[in-house]
């Protein structure tokens, strides 16, 4: 067996591909560094990482159509964005009123009453796009394709495709865990959280197919975290926000200097997601079970996709 290259499926060996993505996308990153407005790294990074997404998707991988990316774009894909975006303000709205029930956070004050902050809103718009980008490309990485690849490269031996998202989903949050180490203030427990909040994202992409829920969630949830409600989003301040707070509580709790992803009432809030998305596609589809794209094997699903395509010719 040839351990680089896999000549049945005419592409590298998955561990190769993945190794080449995630080295190109964190090089895009880098190069996005050096734009010269703040904030427009973000969008440079989501274009570089795109670009290399759709140029690994079809030619290093051997895919045939983008959709297959969870990309449909379709007014039913828009409506899934607009659930998980609505879930994300929900829940976040839901930790802000618990905290502050509980005393374990005080209003300071709001983004209007800033002195020479005529024009307050204009960052936290700038925020919201910050995080519609970040919300697009680490879903697109860390869901879309390390889910993908690493599930068709485990499907070896006994393994079904089934069992193998089911370890590519382990593999791929626990690096999306270790991607947030690093961040300001990240303890063990944080790392953790994250771990658990990969799967909770990754749970409606296999059940759908659609990376819609995930980035509207996703987006969502950065957002009214620290641009509306002035917390802390996985370390990291953000110095304009609709309110302003002051932590206080015990840091297990609520996540203190990490922010409410880092303590338990993260962690609470990302089960109950999960358990929400599970229930909701459940009734929405009549089924608890992974998209049939993940029950099958690569070349399944390309002899489908060419099938499929011999049709509308």
């Amino acid at each position: 067996m040839n351990p680089f290259y896999n000549p049945a499926e005419r592409r590298l060996r998955a561990a190769f591909r993945i190794i080449i993505y995630i080295f190109l996308s964190f090089l895009a990153m880098g190069f996005s560094l050096m734009a010269p407005l703040g904030g427009l790294e973000y969008v440079l990074a989501t274009l570089g990482i795109f670009g290399i997404f759709w140029l690994s998707f079809r030619f290093t991988d051997n895919r045939l159509n983008i959709s297959q990316a969870g990309l449909q774009l379709s007014p039913e894909w828009w409506k899934e964005y607009g659930v998980g975006v609505s879930i994300g303000f929900v829940v976040m709205t839901l930790i802000f009123v618990t905290e502050l029930l509980m005393g374990d956070l005080e209003i300071t004050g709001f983004g209007w009453e800033a002195v020479g902050h005529q024009f307050w809103v204009i960052p936290v718009l700038i925020f919201l796009i910050q995080m519609g980008c970040v919300g697009f490309y680490e879903e697109l990485i860390s869901r879309s394709y390390l889910i993908t690849n690493f599930k068709e490269g485990l499907t070896v031996f006994n393994v079904t495709p089934e069992k193998a998202t089911v370890l590519a989903i382990i593999i791929s949050s626990s690096l999306f865990g270790i991607a947030h180490a690093g961040n300001p203030n990240a303890t063990i427990f944080a790392v953790i959280n994250i771990v658990v909040a990969g799967v909770m994202l990754a749970i409606p992409y296999v059940m759908t197919g659609n990376l819609s829920y995930s980035i509207g969630l996703h987006t969502s949830w950065n957002f009214f975290q620290a641009g509306f409600f002035g917390f802390k989003v996985s370390g990291i301040t953000v110095r304009n926000s609709v309110i302003n707070i002051r932590q206080g509580g015990n840091d297990l709790w609520t996540g203190g200097t990490f922010g409410p992803e880092g303590g338990i009432i993260g962690l609470i809030a990302v089960l109950l997601i999960a358990v929400f998305f599970v229930v909701y596609l459940r009734k929405r589809n009549n089924r608890v079970m992974i998209h049939p794209s993940f029950r099958k094997t690569f070349l399944q699903n390309k002899e489908e996709s060419l099938a499929k395509s011999d049709e509308l010719a």
